[in-house]
């Protein structure tokens, strides 16, 4: 089939309206039991519209609270987990043209109350079982005024969207927007820092659906499995990525490798979208089971590298399936794509994606030949706008000049374009006066036979002044990797000053809600001493991290 996605639209929701308008029978999302068609999720979202629409406009003590950008529009707080509300609620903020904020429940209470009290929502629209803090007498003094999103007949929000449903004008889309104004306020993944809140304008994600469309061939009547949550926007763009192709959207309510599968066969899902984690989970039940899903024509892996063994195993129990990976970051939207079926190498996170250009810069802004080490700098349509919290120390998003942005990752690009991701210019690990990147040793591991993620970070140490230390995984009963073996195999590939010297053995990752190995966790853990006492060039058995 062809891909949709060649009209041009200024704004993220104008194509979900076309279709919807277009072909209102058409299935548009599944959660559970939950069958909506385009045109009722379109008038659900009507009706929020509306409702939104209708709210009084920001008082003045929360407009001198916002950032200037933010301080004349209404602010819509979404708190809630995987639920058909949490869609029809977004895409109603939008079109009313008002933001959204995606609250992650899983973030903590402070910096929950340090969101509100920076950006003072509006309204809040939340779920008290997954994020009981919301609830409470400091939250209800920093927003404008709270929704229950409880279920059932009462549910505080479904009545005031259904007394929207009988305006007259509830059919109507409540106001003009401009492409570049606001409409997403959403958190980095926090792995290894503090969240950072950053801010995305129409046009951003109008042109993210066009090229995205394009390069995963999402075309009308698929069906697009998001084994995520909503509240990580891997999870939430490809779900309204699915409703601007005029395909389906089917959910879980959480993430189980055993209902994926299901769920997959079931609704004879053409598209898997989720983290590496979660297609390792998926495969390995697959194969426990001696299960296939043939019917899958395309993998999209995003958030960390897909180890090449998990590749292998995807092959295997999804015999049809290209593999998508895809580098980019909250702030920048899509980076490069690594293709199964085109031969990029498999320590590479690909090639630009469409809509892309990339550079390697030095120290001075210099744009660094093919093979060296540098400044990851991308230029596109696609970026976000910055940061509205976060970021006051210079780290992350920086808006470079000529329309270039970047993150501060580092990287090198080969004679063909294909980039290689080597870690953040922070991370950087000095031994013996030499440099190593924890990505590439993370990335060497993982390309051996056998292996999946790593995480590598610098240790201090009285000789070398910081030593490489590694931590792998060994799922439960499996026999923890051995250091020295390591070392042997990654001889090839990396020079000595790069073999880690230090090894943990892990059972299984603490991972983020996103799906994606919460680094900060687990070195704290291991600093803490809960991973037990490292292998070393020396000595003996690696510690197992217990699961957080």
């Amino acid at each position: 089939m062809r891909a949709s996605g060649s009209t041009r639209h200024d704004t993220m929701f104008q194509a979900f309206v076309e279709r919807a308008r277009a072909r209102p029978a058409d299935e548009a999302l599944v959660l559970g039991h939950v069958r909506l068609d385009y045109g009722r999720l379109l008038t659900r979202g009507l009706a929020v519209a509306g409702a939104i629409a209708g709210l009084p406009g920001p008082a003045p003590s929360a407009m001198a609270r916002r950032p200037r950008a933010l301080r004349r529009l209404r602010l819509v707080a979404l708190v809630a987990g995987n639920r058909i509300e949490f869609v029809e609620a977004f895409l109603g903020t939008v079109m009313a043209g008002a933001v959204v904020l995606v609250v992650d429940p899983k973030l903590t209470a402070a910096q929950g109350m340090k969101l509100f009290e920076r950006l003072a929502p509006d309204l809040v629209i939340h779920d008290p079982a997954v994020a009981g803090w919301v609830s409470s007498p400091e939250a209800g003094l920093l927003a404008g005024g709270f929704l229950a999103l409880t279920g059932g007949m009462g549910c505080p929000y479904r009545l005031w969207r259904d007394r929207a449903m009988g305006e007259p004008a509830a059919m109507q889309l409540p106001a003009a927007v401009a492409p570049d104004q606001p409409f997403l306020i959403a958190t980095t993944s926090g792995t290894s820092s503090e969240p950072k809140a950053f801010i995305r304008d129409h046009q951003s994600w109008a042109e993210s659906f066009r090229n995205s469309i394009a390069e995963f061939a999402v075309a009308p009547g698929e069906t697009v499995l998001a084994m995520g949550p909503l509240v990580h926007g891997l999870s939430l763009y490809a779900t309204m990525e699915a409703l601007a192709a005029g395909a389906t959207a089917v959910l879980l309510d959480r993430f189980d490798a055993t209902r994926a599968a299901a769920v997959a066969a079931a609704e004879r899902a053409d598209l898997l979208v989720g983290v590496p984690t979660m297609f390792e989970a998926l495969a390995r039940g697959l194969d426990q089971a001696r299960a296939r899903l043939p019917g899958v024509r395309a993998v999209v892996s995003a958030g960390a590298k897909l180890p090449p063994a998990l590749a292998q195993s995807l092959g295997a129990t999804l015999p049809r399936a290209e593999i998508h990976e895809y580098y980019g970051a909250s702030e920048l939207s899509f980076v490069t794509l690594a293709r199964s079926g085109r031969g990029d190498p498999a320590e590479s996170v690909g090639r630009a994606f469409r809509g892309v250009e990339l550079r390697i810069t030095g120290p001075a802004g210099e744009a660094l030949p093919a093979g060296e080490v540098g400044r990851i700098d991308i230029r596109s349509r696609m970026v976000s706008a910055g940061y509205v919290m976060g970021g006051e120390d210079g780290s992350g998003f920086v808006a470079l000049d000529d329309g270039w942005s970047t993150v501060g990752d580092l990287g090198r690009m080969d004679a063909d374009g294909h980039l290689y991701i080597l870690g953040r210019a922070g991370g950087m690990i000095i031994t013996g006066g030499l440099n190593v990147y924890p990505g590439e040793v993370e990335a060497a591991i993982a390309a051996l036979p056998g292996m999946g993620e790593a995480l590598v970070f610098g240790v201090p140490d009285p000789y070398w002044g910081e030593a490489v230390a590694a931590v792998l995984r060994s799922g439960p009963g499996e026999p923890p990797v051995d250091l020295i073996d390591l070392r042997s195999r990654l001889a090839g590939r990396l020079a000595r000053h790069k073999l880690p010297r230090m090894l943990w053995c892990v059972e299984d990752w603490p991972l983020g809600t996103s799906g994606k190995i919460a680094r900060g966790r687990v070195r704290a853990a291991i600093a803490a001493g809960e991973a037990g006492p490292p292998q070393r060039l020396d000595e003996g058995v690696a510690g197992t991290l217990p699961t957080r």
